[in-house]
């Protein structure tokens, strides 16, 4: 390494492992994928070899003692997934690592910050613990939540302390009366009969020698609330738990607290929480001191020893982000509908939960319900929730002049609106401070979106706070209702938008798993991940097909051929399964077709299973290529072709256009390629039709709108495109904002101004589905997009309309910050991009006669032409273009 040198301009950064993790984390992989940024402005920047140095720790490290790995300088331009090459990681290895690397030029960086992370528990007979469960509560209802204790002795000094944790259900964990983590809702849903995950935590600073006490506090989650309407114990019957704590003295001896006999346990406040129904509590029932030394337990149970950790469903270090609180909203009106009923309004429908301060006399009962929207006449308007009760209660334990503040700790909640009852009997609600919190996933913010248009720039806001409180572990399909399950047509659907807003590397990952475990036996995808549904409708067209589509967007957008090869093989089950449950390669007549979709000619569904077929056969086959199995990849991307020629002898009529006359039917046949070059010309006069004849407004649904826009671009009707955007009649995007919206809506039309709700069977106001515009927002309104997978090669193709006034975009990529900006000034059009460091730019101006183009001030040189416009090939950097 060269730590002092301090002449370059350029150094590491940003180092990250496996999916794009960032800070310290737990992973379980014996060698593991590294990653770093570059941070260099200069224009040109390629780095041209890498040197890895990773020790135990910061000090053998420093010292220059790599015991763990030196890769000696790697003459390679690799900086992302660069994987592991020393020792073998084991179980609690620690590691710290940092990265050099060298310019085109052969100059050497200064060594990067050091990163660190560290190998979990990688075997379940490690844990060496047993799962303990409280044996008194019915498992037919809501019950209280059960709470565990139990103290021991730390008779050293302490050098290191892990607790690894996790629950069949949900925890908190405690340790000396204090939290563990900032994590909730963990260890989040898998399917529990196949792997649980687990949390891993650093508590060294959290003992002490002497005495120590460890608690949890359960609830019952995804493994035995309710799930899907009133169905409950889908996973078992009651939470459980399991932990062990590993002591690291300084003396170099070490001791294991494990769960199992000699636990305590009891119930207390929480009376019942349950991710539909809310939360009960009675502080009146707190046990203070419960999870601290020298509390008398000798009224609790013994805790009910179960099976062994290494008899259970493999036990997995979660590999993504949990869910944490981040934000906090204050209210911005408090309304007053009715006498003695008052609404608080957060201005923004989010997920999550509100936290209140209040006084009341002992056993006062305050009561908070939620709503998305209000009534005509200003009420709470929430029966869209079905059964979900979507309610809290609070009990206060006096004295009246007292404030509490309480929260609760195993539910969350969809709504804008907060109903607080019970302030009625014991004072005013201007005595009431009632806050919004917003939990979901924690995932990095990477792509912005800023134009012209305030409607549109709602617009984006809106789709972004849908996807924020949709992306809660797993991708859901809404937030309020007595649903909220992993629909895998939505996340298809939007899983490119979805890498645009922010970073889902490792969320996507982790639900991939789920995906893969969720596929039946004969390959049928389903159309939820976690899969809760004994039957139902195997093989949905663009449900099923996440299978392929999602892993394959997230290859694309990160680099990453993990997310290939950890599905390539259930991606070639599902092709299979509908090669050998297709009649003549077209496609049985399934599914849910072109959901909420509002032409009155339906698209059929054996035309959009045919068109998804033909479609991810030719995607299987790129990946079989890249993944170096070149008679997989001829054998599909045959099939491929074969099923497109059915398509057009099944769904194009004599004159060359589509049977089915509808524009979900056109968008398909061309997004997917699946014409000749003279049917394909037809139906894009066709569709352009169809959309005028419209109004120049849509009439596709959830599949139709994801492949819309583009679809439109890449047919040379990008004018038509923003004409979809830019309509606010209905149905359009601009719609909804101008009815109030602050998410995207499950119908084009869940509420209007003039006729008031949809239908309440379903009609959520969180659902992301329809946000999937996104997509094109960032890559032909915005001009960023990848050109090579990972965006190791960036395109800016932007095409500018004037009604935008300007567009201003940026993302940031696995290896930088990428940026554009356009803006007309009088009638030229001035348009500023960035690339980040190592990576290489293609630029397709939108004109066709290079006089008057300049690009940083000087005439325009070096350019083809494709399409007719003026492509450049640039290394990374800024520019400037006028013209």
């Amino acid at each position: 390494m060269n730590p002092s040198n301090t002449s370059v301009s350029f150094r590491p950064c940003d180092l990250r492992v496996m999916a794009l993790l960032k800070g310290f984390v737990f992973i379980m992989e014996s060698r593991p994928l590294l990653s770093w940024k570059i941070s260099s402005d200069r224009t040109g920047f390629r780095q041209s070899a890498y040197r890895i140095l990773a020790a135990s720790d910061k000090a053998e490290l420093l010292a220059g003692n790599a015991d763990l790995w030196d890769s000696g300088r790697v003459e390679s331009d690799r900086s992302l997934y660069v994987e592991w090459g020393g020792k073998e990681l084991a179980s609690r290895q620690h590691v710290c690592w940092q990265v050099t690397v060298w310019d085109e030029n052969g100059m050497e960086s200064e060594a990067s910050e050091i990163a660190e992370f560290e190998i979990a528990l990688q075997h379940n007979a490690e844990w060496e613990a047993r799962w303990i469960h409280f044996d008194g509560n019915n498992p037919a209802c809501s019950s209280p939540s059960p709470y565990f204790r139990h103290e021991f002795s730390c008779g050293k000094e302490i050098a290191k302390a892990r607790l690894y944790v996790t629950a069949r259900g949900l925890f908190e964990a405690r340790i000396n009366g204090k939290r563990i983590g900032n994590d909730y809702f963990v260890p989040g849903w898998t399917d529990f009969s196949q792997q649980i995950q687990y949390m891993s935590y650093d508590v060294t600073g959290s003992l002490k020698s002497g005495n120590n006490t460890i608690g949890a506090i359960l609830g019952d989650g995804w493994y035995c609330g309710y799930l899907s309407g009133r169905r409950r114990n889908l996973y078992g019957a009651y939470p459980e738990f399991l932990a062990r704590l590993e002591i690291l003295y300084k003396d170099g001896t070490s001791e294991a607290i494990t769960s199992g006999e000699g636990w305590k346990t009891a119930t207390g406040p929480i009376l019942y929480s349950d991710i539909y129904d809310g939360e009960m509590y009675d502080s009146r029932l707190e046990m203070p001191g419960w999870d601290d030394c020298g509390f008398d337990d000798s009224a609790w149970r013994d805790a009910v020893a179960g099976e062994h950790a290494a008899e259970s469903p493999a036990l997995v270090q979660k590999c993504c982000f949990p869910v944490r609180k981040i934000m906090e909203i204050p209210a911005v009106k408090l309304l007053r509908p009715r006498t003695d009923v008052c609404i608080w309004d957060f201005g923004q429908n989010i997920s999550g939960w509100v936290r209140i301060k209040v006084k009341g006399y002992p056993g006062r009962l305050f009561t908070i319900r939620f709503g998305e929207m209000l009534n005509q006449d200003g009420t709470l308007y929430n029966l869209n929730y079905r059964s979900a009760r979507s309610t809290d209660y609070y009990t206060t334990s006096g004295p009246l002049e007292q404030e509490f503040t309480w929260e609760p700790r195993f539910t969350f909640h969809g709504f804008r609106y907060a109903q607080v009852d019970g302030f009625q009997f014991s004072g005013s609600p201007d005595e009431i401070e009632v806050t919004a919190i917003v939990l979901h996933s924690e995932l990095e913010t990477t792509g912005s979106f800023e134009c012209g248009q305030p409607k549109v720039n709602q617009l984006y806001s809106n789709i972004c706070w849908g996807q924020r409180d949709n992306f809660f572990e797993v991708p859901t399909d809404c937030p309020q209702r007595d649903e909220r399950l992993g629909w895998t047509g939505d996340a298809e659907v939007f899983c490119a938008a979805a890498a645009f807003n922010m970073n889902v590397a490792a969320f996507f990952r982790k639900w991939l798993r789920d995906q893969r475990e969720a596929q039946f036996e004969n390959g049928s995808g389903t159309h939820i991940a976690p899969n809760i549904f004994e039957s139902g409708v195997e093989g949905s067209p663009a449900w099923a097909d996440a299978l392929v589509i999602c892993p394959w967007t997230m290859y694309q957008r990160y680099g990453d051929e993990s997310f290939l090869t950890e599905n390539y093989e259930s991606m070639k089950r599902w092709i299979e399964f509908q090669k050998t449950t297709s009649d003549n390669l077209i496609r049985p007549d399934l599914g849910f077709g072109d959901w909420l979709s509002l032409d009155d000619v339906k698209t059929p569904r054996p035309l959009i299973g045919t068109a998804y077929f033909s479609y991810t056969a030719h995607l299987v086959a790129e990946t079989a290529r890249i993944l170096g199995r070149a008679a997989d990849a001829a054998v599909f991307e045959k099939l491929s072709k074969e099923v497109a020629e059915a398509f057009r002898r099944e769904f194009v009529g004599a004159d060359g256009l589509m049977k089915t006359r509808n524009q979900t039917s056109c968008v398909l046949a061309l997004h997917f390629d699946l014409l000749t070059p003279e049917q394909r010309e037809k139906q894009i006069r066709l569709l352009e039709q169809l959309i005028r004849n419209n109004g120049n407004r849509l009439s596709t649904g959830f599949v139709g709108t994801a492949s819309l826009m583009l679809a439109l671009t890449n047919a040379g009707l990008t004018l038509t495109a923003y004409d979809l955007l830019l309509q606010e009649e209905y149905p359009s995007w601009l719609f909804s904002v101008n009815q109030g919206a602050t998410t995207v809506w499950e119908r084009w039309n869940s509420y209007t101004v003039k006729d008031g709700f949809g239908d309440v069977n379903m009609n959520s106001f969180n659902h992301y589905a329809y946000g999937a515009v996104a997509e094109w927002m960032g890559a032909v309104a915005g001009g960023i997009s990848h050109a090579a997978p990972g965006g190791r090669e960036l395109l800016f193709a932007a095409i500018p309309d004037p009604r935008m006034g300007y567009v201003k975009a940026s993302l940031e990529t696995p290896y930088g910050k990428a940026s554009s900006f356009w803006k007309y000034e009088g009638e030229r059009l001035c348009w500023q991009i960035t690339a980040p460091a190592n990576t290489s730019v293609k630029v397709l101006l939108p004109v066709s006669d290079p006089a008057g183009v300049k690009q940083n001030g000087a005439p325009l040189s070096g350019y083809e032409r494709k399409n007719g416009l003026l492509l450049l090939s640039l290394p990374c950097g800024s520019y400037t273009f006028e013209f």
